[in-house]
């Protein structure tokens, strides 16, 4: 993390240095989509196996704070959590009818900005990030198993639209996808692990960008 965050002021501070870009944040909040997945057990229930998570749609939320180089390209750290709830089944049979699987990440994207039409702007972009914490819950009839896990890779590509407001202010409407190769969850108080877990949730979520 303490890399990417080098790399990005290191960015700014040439873009300082090279012309008058523009500061900018940014927040948005959408709904998440994540597709059933399944993973390996070790200690969890009575039987190790292959763990399945089904799991429904949720809500995300984050914030990002950027530069524009110029009209056309910037450069931003991005904050997001998101949430979805799940259910569980596990190698012995074991069922779980409620739970949450939920992440805390944080990218370093870079975006295209294509030219005004009006007050409307395309953008595409991309995204390398760092899993601060991915976590799943596990609950039923007053049970509940915690698994979580950190430090995994993510990547991530996202296209949008912005409407602007005046020269300052857009609303912006985008769909995102990400990926985290594979999950490693250990259990809280020797719950045991899960691995090979899949996460790649994608998004449509609402933003307002505020150029400064």
């Amino acid at each position: 993390m303490r890399f990417i965050t080098f790399i990005f002021f290191l960015c700014i501070h040439q873009s300082v240095l090279a012309n008058s870009g523009e500061f900018f944040i940014r927040p948005v909040v959408g709904v998440s989509s994540l597709s059933d997945t399944v993973g390996q057990s070790n200690g969890v229930g009575q039987t190790n196996g292959s763990i399945i998570v089904d799991v429904d749609s949720g809500l995300n939320g984050g914030i990002g704070f950027g530069y524009f180089y110029n009209d056309n390209f910037a450069v931003e750290i991005f904050w997001e959590y998101r949430t979805n709830e799940s259910n569980t089944t596990l190698p012995d049979a074991s069922f779980y009818e409620e739970g949450n699987y939920a992440s805390n990440l944080f990218y370093l994207n870079g975006t295209y900005w294509f030219d005004w039409d009006d007050k409307w702007q395309y953008y595409l972009g991309a995204g390398l990030g760092w899993v601060q914490e991915i976590d799943i819950d596990l609950e039923t009839k007053g049970i509940e198993l915690s698994y979580s896990g950190s430090g995994e890779t993510a990547i991530q590509g996202f296209i949008g639209v912005a409407y602007r407001l005046n020269k300052q202010l857009s609303f912006d409407l985008e769909y995102r996808y990400s990926k985290v190769a594979s999950a490693e969850l250990d259990g809280e108080q020797n719950g045991g692990m899960i691995n090979e877990l899949g996460y790649d949730p994608s998004t449509i979520q609402l933003g307002l960008t505020w150029r400064f």
